[in-house]
């Protein structure tokens, strides 16, 4: 009999859902690929418990990160894009920021009105400084 890995099983039930940070880790990368855009889901409010242990999780993944993190900074949800800035994108390798950087500058030179409002731009605005410093 195979053993067939369900990445899908990791998916955190809930914001309350404070082990499943463990079992990603544990699991690793490639094995939660398939998942990604979920978990960074999950880091959508700062405020829930499960969304800090998750996003220092996903800043060590490093370029496997990239197009989920650009499907959130292209959406247009503004707050869960500043709580991706501030968890996530902060604390982004150079390397790694500079796959963003277009998207980045897009944010800086035309943000939306809610971007504006959530603060969205001006975070794009720092982590472009730290890009070019």
């Amino acid at each position: 009999m195979i053993d067939v890995f369900d990445a899908e099983s990791l998916v955190p039930r809930d914001k309350h859902d404070i082990t499943a940070p463990s079992a990603i880790e544990s699991a690793g990368y490639p094995a939660i690929a398939p998942i990604l855009d979920d978990l960074l889901a999950w880091t959508a409010d700062g405020n829930w418990p499960i969304a800090r242990p998750l996003a220092r999780f996903l800043v060590t993944l490093g370029t496997p990160i990239v197009d989920p993190l650009l499907r959130v900074l292209r959406g247009k949800d503004s707050s869960q894009k500043y709580f991706c800035f501030q968890l996530i994108v902060e604390k982004l390798s150079v390397e790694v920021l500079r796959a963003l950087e277009n998207d980045l500058q897009r944010l800086v030179d035309r943000p939306s009105k809610t971007d504006q409002l959530e603060g969205v731009d001006e975070l794009a605005r720092e982590a472009l400084q730290r890009l070019h410093s």
